[in-house]
């Protein structure tokens, strides 16, 4: 019987273990979380007697040499902090792993050799975005016989906006507020460069429900700065999609300085406003039960047998309500579950650390979209060539 051991108990964690549950009666889940009450309700939201669920700090490495012993494959669905030390410890256990974490690309490719030496399959950024967006960009990179730019739009939303800041939080604000103040690193006429996280604002719409967003870059490229290095002539950049005005008011709180990092005396009392923020903002910012949608369009330009060539991926992925499924839970928790059965069923052979661009880019790709088309997952994919 397969063990899969996934780390952590939060909406990914929770719709990633109950499919790798449901989608093979042989699969056996632990689940791993620090929270008991997370644990308890990933025990009634799952309702399995294949799911074993164990209270466990994964910063301490004992308690993850422990919990890992004896597993199939290790999925880690917790915070960034913890994902290069789960990597760490999975090798060295000889395990499989998978990620939806995708960021410091390098540090992870430290683990290569040893991973191959050890026989098993390192595979991060298995998400949405790192993830879909990969393979998207990997799978049009490969049809071209030159590719002068790729772009990634991408962005999590609630369906109906509100106040504030027309948004709602599906991880942590601090991931949010982080992710925000991060340089994004892109290519840009050919250089890598460094562009001012939330610049290059501009409008995008996806008709007839979400005519009116805007976007803006960040950081997220992840692999694909190294693994599409000299396959991509001129542009390669993401960018994070929300409803317009979310970055000028995101912008507003940041100049006045709610997030400053340095204490500051009101009445007294030392404060540090970046804290107090966080603590409104996680309460009033939270989705709750919500409907939540996910937006993505990637634009791949380049040319084949002489013509100029345009491959255009979207999709528009929606809560679902029947499951009670985060949009965002779905769009990146069943990548992992699909890429972790494949590894699991001998399917995808690469060993040492691989990324989702190389692995899912030929034979692999359709049965990877059909996977989730499956699971009501469906993108869309349009060619428009010219002379």
């Amino acid at each position: 019987m397969n063990h899969f051991l996934v780390l952590g108990a939060g909406k990914m964690g929770i719709v990633l273990a109950k499919d790798l549950i449901e989608s093979d009666l042989q699969n056996r889940v632990t689940l791993v979380d620090i929270r008991s009450d997370h644990l308890e309700e990933a025990r009634r939201f799952i309702a399995s007697s294949r799911l074993e669920v164990v209270e466990g700090n994964m910063e301490d490495e004992e308690q993850r040499r422990s919990v890992f012993k004896g597993k199939t494959i290790v999925i880690n669905a917790l915070l960034h902090k913890h994902s290069l030390p789960a990597l760490e410890t999975a090798v060295r256990s000889g395990l499989h792993f998978v990620d939806l974490v995708g960021e410091a690309p390098l540090p992870r490719m430290a683990y290569d050799r040893e991973a191959k030496a050890r026989g098993v399959t390192v595979l991060s950024g298995m998400g949405l975005s790192p993830g879909i967006t990969n393979v998207l960009v990997g799978r049009a990179v490969r049809l071209l016989d030159e590719t002068k730019s790729a772009i990634s739009f991408c962005g999590g939303n609630p369906i109906t906006p509100r106040p504030p800041l027309s948004y709602r939080i599906v991880y942590s604000i601090d991931s949010l507020i982080n992710f925000y103040q991060r340089p994004a690193r892109i290519i840009r006429g050919g250089q890598m460069e460094e562009v001012a996280p939330l610049s290059g604002l501009e409008p995008i719409g996806f008709p007839p429900d979400f005519p009116d967003m805007e976007c803006f870059f960040t950081d997220g490229l992840g692999s694909l700065l190294h693994t599409m290095k000299g396959k991509i002539r001129e542009d390669l950049y993401k960018k994070t999609i929300r409803y317009r005005g979310h970055v000028s008011g995101f912008k507003t709180l940041q100049e006045c300085g709610f997030f400053a990092p340095e204490p500051i005396e009101v009445r007294g009392q030392q404060i540090i406003p970046r804290q107090f923020t966080e603590a409104l903002l996680e309460e009033k910012m939270k989705l709750g039960e919500e409907e939540d949608v996910t937006l993505l369009r990637i634009r791949v330009s380049g040319k084949k047998d002489g013509l100029s060539q345009t491959h255009i991926f979207e999709m528009v992925d929606r809560y679902d309500p029947q499951k009670k499924y985060t949009s965002m839970a779905r769009t990146t928790s069943f990548p992992a579950s699909i890429a972790s059965q494949m590894i699991d069923q001998g399917l995808i052979p690469d060993k040492g650390v691989v990324f989702p661009e190389n692995v899912f880019d030929g034979e692999l790709y359709s049965p990877f979209l059909e996977g989730l088309k499956k699971r009501g997952v469906v993108i869309s994919h349009e060619i428009v060539s010219e002379p």
